[in-house]
């Protein structure tokens, strides 16, 4: 692509030589030295000084005040630079082009509902009454079971497993090997013995969902445990029975919701953080890594550490703890 070429795709001017080709987008991180026909993102000052390399572009992907630097860029608004990123790498995606066909390897019921334009890839299950709909992508060993429903545009990874009942919205993307709509952790001990609590609610997740590699999200016990629309889990993010998370939600890797726990909408929570049973996440809170919330949060409040207080707080007691080693000295003596 030439850079002409990629500035009217952007609809974003540019400086220098037009009819220079663009092979792809590179990364200033990465330590390998720079490449002449790759485009790079420096859209802040801060890149400038974190990267020297960066100086040294030939092409960039950047703003007005920083054009100076490069002797070939595109020039983007310096309050949607990120959003100008996010358009370029999609025009560099080289993802595989789909077939909207269904492989004769596949299993598809005689009952499933299948809609236009859907590819199933091969030693997929599609069980009865299941309904796919239009354009969704499903990649091998992917299993939809009985009367599981998948939105339009959906892309179901290898080895997804959508569970009984249970439903996924429009425009999802659900990574491999997650499993959506494994029975709730319920038993209950009587006399002796230990008995399995029926798990005969389902799952439903809204629209324009993302779920990572390797995550796990439990059907409720009787109705139904709930994903909003527009909500974003990292790999390995576990949601117990009965949680209703809302919209606009992002969970780092390794989370754990554990059973019935509400998370209101723009809630943000680290990796490896902990939700303990019956608590609210209240709407806007952001819950930091390895932190572990056992009672309901405060509307847009900052947690950490375990249990979680609020974020300055608990930097507060960290901060005392260095002391703590005289002060024991100090007791002792006085004794």
């Amino acid at each position: 692509m030439k850079l002409q070429e990629l500035s009217e795709k952007l609809n974003a001017p540019f400086k220098g030589n037009g009819e220079l080709e663009i092979s792809r987008i590179g990364d200033l991180e990465h330590p390998s030295d720079l490449e002449p026909n790759k485009i790079y993102f420096v859209a802040t000052k801060k890149y400038l000084n974190k990267f020297p390399k960066s100086k040294s572009v030939e092409i960039a992907l950047t703003i007005d005040s920083l054009k100076d630097y490069f002797p070939n860029a595109i020039l983007v608004p310096e309050n949607e630079s990120k959003f100008y990123l996010i358009k370029v790498l999609e025009l560099f995606d080289k993802k595989s082009n789909f077939t909207g066909k269904i492989s004769s390897k596949a299993s598809v019921a005689d009952s499933a509902q299948i809609g236009k334009n859907v590819t199933i890839m091969d030693y997929a299950v599609i069980m009865e009454e299941a309904k796919i709909g239009d354009n969704v992508v499903i990649y091998p060993h992917v299993c939809v079971e009985r009367n599981g429903k998948v939105g339009n545009d959906t892309v179901l990874k290898s080895g997804v497993i959508l569970g009984e009942n249970c439903e996924i919205g429009i425009r999802g993307l659900i990574h491999p090997n997650t499993v959506i709509g494994a029975d709730g952790f319920g038993f209950h001990d009587n006399n002796g013995i230990r008995y399995k609590v029926p798990q005969i609610g389902n799952v439903v997740i809204g629209d324009d969902v993302e779920m990572g590699a390797c995550c796990t999200v439990d059907r409720a016990t009787i109705e139904t445990t709930l994903i909003g629309n527009q909500t974003k889990f990292d790999d390995h993010v576990h949601v117990g029975h009965n949680c209703r998370v809302g919209n606009f939600v992002f969970i780092a890797g390794g989370t754990v919701l554990a059973g019935s726990v509400i998370v209101e909408d723009n809630v943000i929570m680290g990796g490896q953080s902990a939700i303990a049973e019956h608590v609210r996440v209240r709407k806007g809170s952001i819950v930091l890594g390895l932190t572990g919330l056992t009672e309901d949060s405060e509307e847009k409040t900052i947690y950490f550490g375990i249990p979680a207080r609020p974020a300055l707080e608990m930097h507060r007691i960290h901060a005392a703890l260095g002391s703590l080693p005289e002060l024991v000295r100090y007791a002792k003596k006085s004794k």
